[in-house]
């Protein structure tokens, strides 16, 4: 269970780092 939540916290992270990349190139 703690493999999952770590992978999940590292979609997690890649995924507000890719949505705050939108947000600054619109």
């Amino acid at each position: 269970m703690s493999h999952q939540l770590t992978f999940a916290d590292s979609e997690f992270s890649t995924k507000r780092r890719q949505t705050r990349k939108e947000i600054f190139l619109s």
